[in-house]
């Protein structure tokens, strides 16, 4: 496989996991405010939380096919950006200043975050034996 092909196919699969959690987190959020078992008022921060380790967990998949940050950062902006294609779909806009904008924020700090605990492959060789 080209070199290429392994960065896009990474990308994919980090940006895949990322939405297949956040969707999960989503419904399960909203199965625990129905049921009152958690306050209405709680569930944004908790959105924004798991929007924050989703793009996390996505970008630190990525980081096992490209270099950490670019990885991270790109899994990042293709995740902010389905969330910015489902809002603009079906809201008819983005409230920038709202949760909109917060929550865009962070999925782009998830994937910082995931780039930096990626951290550099130079200190990893495995040491040969010895004999």
């Amino acid at each position: 496989m080209a070199k290429g092909g392994k960065a896009a196919s990474g990308i994919l699969r980090g940006v895949s996991a990322a939405l297949v959690l956040y969707l999960g987190g989503t419904a399960l959020l909203a199965l625990l405010v129905v049921r009152d078992t958690i306050p209405e008022g709680t569930a944004f921060p908790v959105l924004a939380v798991l929007c924050v380790l989703s793009a996390l967990c996505g970008g630190l998949l990525v980081g096992l096919a490209m270099p950490p940050m670019p990885g991270a950062l790109a899994a990042a902006a293709c995740f902010s950006g389905v969330l910015l294609a489902v809002g603009a779909t079906c809201w008819q806009g983005i409230a920038w200043m709202g949760h909109g904008g917060i929550l865009l924020a962070c999925a782009l700090a998830g994937g910082v975050l995931a780039g930096l605990l990626s951290g550099s492959r130079r200190g990893r060789r495995r040491k040969g034996r010895r004999k």
